[in-house]
């Protein structure tokens, strides 16, 4: 069995740090698929789900992520985000609440940076409502 070794990290935690058989993340090229013996790259991730498979038969992984890097080098592969949570612990209302103040902040925006930052808050909310719905283990 190919395998590689994989970290995930957000800011303020360690996600997963083990040996996978395959990871897929939205990037802004679009969706890629990281597998054992991978090119060597790196990539922005925009936010998204994020899906891997650990080694050891656990079966795929669901991961909601916000925006961060890819990097594979050397047959390992580092995951490095702001923000990234389980589906099942993703509060669905608290999501709705953070799209719609994102939505009147995009409206409210008097400049390109103001723009940017709703526009980052609007797409990290849509993402994990989305994600939110995926409360299930993924086969």
């Amino acid at each position: 069995m190919d395998k590689y070794r994989l970290q995930i990290m957000a800011a303020d935690h360690m996600v997963f740090d083990g040996d996978a058989k395959s990871l897929s993340v939205y990037t802004t090229e679009g969706s890629i698929g990281v597998l054992a013996h991978h090119a060597n790259l790196i990539m922005a991730i925009v936010p998204g789900e994020l899906i891997f498979e650990p080694a050891d038969g656990e079966g795929k992984q669901s991961v909601i992520v916000s925006d961060g890097l890819l990097k594979v080098e050397n047959g390992e592969a580092i995951v490095l985000v702001d923000t990234a949570e389980a589906p099942e612990d993703i509060d669905e209302a608290r999501a709705r609440r953070a799209e719609e103040d994102a939505r009147e902040s995009l409206k409210r925006a008097n400049n390109n940076r103001e723009m940017a930052l709703a526009s980052a808050e609007l797409s990290r909310a849509m993402s994990r409502i989305k994600g939110s719905k995926k409360k299930h283990k993924l086969q």
